[in-house]
């Protein structure tokens, strides 16, 4: 348009040389990373078990290598590339931030790939304070504190693409009417919309993609610092045990970053889809002045509705149930901004000649696959369910729905879309790319039901075993959905290496009877998908349905087995429900410093039972996480090996 700022030749050039170093590094970093998930299902599931620490280790890797080192890195490049298409330059001062960015996210994801899987440090990706200090000798000091500093460097890449994002928001491709940086900022968070005389701009309003990445560049500063802070006191008390916070200001520190960290992804992905869902589409976003009022209450609940995390701990002594009730409606809030963006791209897709190529097709998907995990989220966010769904496999399969199958469609759309003119060459197969998009979305969204269903079950997230033998069959097929999933990456990567070496595929002979046509081939996968998706559903159910009902005529050939004792079953709840790495207790061989030493304390069962259904200070409780048969074998284990 005549009233943009056009860039030059020079500054499109670094902002794709910056955008594309970003987006190759972190589908490198998808390639190792999913082939981890892929190891954790198949071992959760009995499929090539894992040790213990290893799997935790590789859960650990996993979680951050694909949550911030694939999709947060690939959307964080990807606002390099936005701002260049609306007109909006990476100046000197923010093309260095950029560039700190990108090497200090390097350096943090091969430290934590290091600590983790060479050194073996398996405190979980969330590292919940303070775990990474009670390792069971299972990883030393060194590991402990390389994993600490990697998510250190990781949290400053972050801090720094704030700046530079922020500083290229308020450049004066903003056609902001007033000089003075505050009202900028307005501005570029969409004020003008609400208030046009005092957030003005001229000639032009400012472009929809700059509201989400705005607000999201301001939030993670916020969020940032103090989570920083407390990966420095962590680092410190490695070395120096002395030097510790209360676990429970630690936990609400943790989630004040952790919950807008997720917004890191989603909101720049935001600003792909209001860019690239109009382009397809033929036309403007359908009431885009109507989603700014819910960025107007982002950028203020964004950052304060982090309790919804910390929903299961009410501590006798402390305002934490007060903060956690407080934290619903402002979490149910947050639900206004994706429902006003969602109203507004379907619509804008709805009756439009819509292109459905593999990147238009992946964009819809990735808006369907909002849509979902959103309902499941408003789940989570409600006291009363999360109390029941919180640790559970039902948070996995809400978590990998939204990165997977909404940010991660956002990257692959924009790879498919952008990679040509980046690299000056072709794509090399569209055929190969709607295989691709298809064959994810439908073995990954199949995973996922089947996450939820167990979650549903009872299945406890964060468990190498899953307790009692359950979920098996589920997991099963949930580990041959994951397998799916991952060979649906082949074609790709396979694309990106040849449309990168300038290759183009031969035209297939489309005369063959034999050949399928892409709309027959990609119906006849969705009603597999929904055929297999289905079979799950009815398998979860009847295992659900049937399981640990009495039999009334057990066969007179089959002997009964001797059941185990309540002190043997207890010894096995007390290794599965962690509790090991909490607690001393010989019997066990548990040597944790966290909780009270019950060879030291004798507790008797009453006590045991007490702590373990309510919990006491920063010990959680276990009530909906482990059965009451299963409380009272674990404190009939600890009063008799105490005697």
């Amino acid at each position: 348009m005549s009233d943009e700022l056009i860039l030059t030749d020079q500054e499109r050039w670094l902002a794709q040389r910056i955008t594309l170093r970003y987006v190759l590094t972190a589908q490198a970093i998808l390639l190792v990373s999913g082939f981890l998930g892929i190891l954790l299902r198949d071992s959760q599931a009995g499929v090539g078990r894992l040790g213990t620490n290893w799997f935790y280790a590789l859960m650990t890797a996993h979680g951050l290598g694909a949550f911030v080192g694939w999709a947060g890195f690939s959307v964080m490049g990807l606002s390099f590339w936005v701002f260049a298409e609306i007109g909006f330059p990476l100046r000197p001062f923010g093309r260095v931030f950029a560039e700190l960015t990108y090497w200090l996210m390097v350096l943090g994801v091969a430290g934590i790939v290091v600590s983790t899987v060479v050194m073996h440090f398996a405190g979980s990706w969330v590292f919940l304070y303070p775990l990474p200090f009670h390792s069971a000798g299972q990883w030393g000091k060194a590991a402990t504190a390389l994993f600490l500093t990697s998510v250190l460097f990781v949290g400053l890449s972050i801090v720094t693409w704030c700046v530079a994002v922020l500083h290229t928001a308020v450049s004066p491709a903003l056609h902001a009417v007033s000089k003075k940086w505050t009202n900028r900022l307005g501005v570029a968070m969409g004020f003008g919309f609400l208030w046009p005389k005092k957030f003005a701009t001229n000639p032009r309003p400012v472009p929809y993609p700059v509201i989400p990445l705005t607000v999201i560049g301001l939030d993670m500063i916020i969020a940032t610092l103090p989570f920083a802070v407390l990966l420095v006191e962590m680092i410190v008390q490695t070395f120096v045990p002395g030097a510790h916070v209360d676990p429970l200001l630690a936990k609400n520190v943790l989630w004040w970053f952790g919950h807008p960290v997720v917004y890191l992804l989603l909101f720049p992905a935001v600003a792909v889809y209001y860019l690239l869902v109009p382009r397809y589409a033929g036309r403007p976003l359908v009431s885009g002045n109507i989603i700014t009022v819910g960025w107007t209450i982002a950028v203020v609940a964004n950052v304060i509705v982090w309790a919804h995390h910390v929903y299961i701990d009410y501590p006798s002594g402390s305002p934490q149930a007060a903060i956690d009730t407080a934290m619903q409606p402002l979490t149910f809030s947050l639900t206004i901004v994706s429902a006003l963006s969602l109203y507004s791209l379907f619509f804008t897709i709805y009756k439009s000649k819509y292109q459905w190529n593999a990147a238009g097709t992946a964009l819809f998907l990735g808006l369907v696959s909002w849509l979902s995990a959103g309902l499941s989220g408003v789940v989570n966010a409600t006291i009363a369910f999360d109390q029941v769904v919180h640790n559970s496999l039902w948070i996995v399969g809400h978590f990998h729905q939204m990165a997977l199958l909404n940010i991660g469609f956002v990257a692959f759309a924009a790879v498919y879309t952008w990679l040509p003119e980046w690299t000056g060459h072709a794509l090399y197969s569209e055929r190969l790319a709607k295989q691709h998009i298809w064959g994810t979305f439908a073995f990954a969204t199949a995973n996922t039901i089947i996450w939820l269903v167990e979650g549903l079950q009872g299945a406890p997230r964060r468990f190498a075993v899953l307790p009692a033998g359950h979920y098996v069959t589920l997991g099963q097929v949930g580990s041959a959905m994951a397998i799916g999933t991952g060979l649906f990456q082949l074609p790709f990567f396979w694309n990106v290496l040849q449309t990168i070496r300038g290759k183009t595929e031969k035209a297939r002979d489309r005369t063959s009877p034999r050949e399928w046509s892409d709309v027959t081939a990609e119906a006849a996968l969705v009603l597999v998908v929904l055929v297999l998706v289905g079979a799950a559903g009815v398998t979860g159910w009847l295992i659900g349905h049937y399981t640990d009902r009495p039999t009334s005529h057990p066969a007179a050939s089959t002997p009964a087995e001797p059941a185990a004792s309540p002190v043997a079953v207890g010894k096995q709840v007390f290794s599965s429900a962690g509790c090991s790495g909490c607690h001393t207790l010989a019997a066990a061989g548990a040597t944790g410093t966290v909780g009270p030493n019950l060879d030291q304390k004798k507790p008797p069962a009453s006590l045991v039972v007490e702590r373990v259904t309510n919990g006491k200070g920063a010990m959680p409780s276990f009530k909906g996480r482990l059965t009451p048969a299963q409380i009272q074998d674990v404190a009939q284990f600890v009063a008799a090996s105490t005697k």
